[in-house]
């Protein structure tokens, strides 16, 4: 046999070019909540039409009575869902992932109703409506399941909102026939308010606030 060399010459790599370093790939989005009737591929197609966030505990996401143009989809975390009620802020809720946040103000343009604050390192992701309208026409049938996953979003939180009247012992009057609004707390309520502030109004001891039973996407 021949004899081996005292020493190899060691294995060479090119240097990495600028402007390709390795990045983290952002986990993907949970089919979970708004998004659990989308498919691993809608889930992969619609994850570029929004953006990622990473946000530590304390950082607050939304503040009642500012502009909201987006809503958010968490992707991992806690985040904690309060609003200022006869000068207190009340808890509301809890989001974990697979939560919707922000997108009554996206379907109906208007300012935030509610704090919400990350409880736990949290990553987030958002869309806005702009794009929502992109990722629907060119998507429908993963654009249909998202829209059922945001009235069932709804349809939840109007069950814990007549948990959350019925604990502040608000007697709600007659139904109404089937198919109109049910008022369940306050008078002389503004049409144009949010669900969270006639919440708040009917939490407050106001009368007669009327909320619709009807999800109209």
């Amino acid at each position: 046999m021949a004899d081996q060399p005292e020493s190899q010459e060691e294995a060479s790599f090119p240097e990495t070019p600028p402007g390709t370093e390795w990045q983290e790939i952002p986990p993907a989005l949970p089919a979970l909540g708004i998004l659990a009737g989308l498919s691993d591929q809608s889930l992969v197609t619609l994850a570029p039409y929004g953006r990622y966030q990473q946000l530590p505990a304390g950082t607050m996401l939304i503040t009642e009575g500012e502009p909201q143009d987006c809503f958010y989809v968490v992707v991992s975390g806690r985040l904690d869902i309060s609003a200022f009620v006869a000068g207190k802020n009340v808890p509301l809720s809890i989001a974990e992932a697979g939560e919707c946040l922000g997108e009554v103000s996206v379907l109906d343009p208007g300012s935030a109703s509610a704090n919400v604050q990350v409880r736990e390192d949290a990553v987030l992701w958002s869309m806005n409506l702009e794009n929502l309208r992109v990722y629907l026409s060119e998507h429908i049938g993963g654009g249909g399941a998202l829209l059922m996953g945001m009235a069932q979003c709804l349809s939840r939180r109007i069950r814990q909102a007549n948990l959350l009247i019925s604990r502040h012992h608000t007697v709600p009057v007659e139904p109404l026939p089937r198919g109109q609004s049910r008022a369940i707390t306050a008078e002389n309520t503004p049409v144009n308010l949010g669900f969270f502030d006639r919440l708040k109004k009917s939490m407050a001891g106001e009368k007669k606030v009327k909320i619709p039973t009807e999800i109209k996407l």
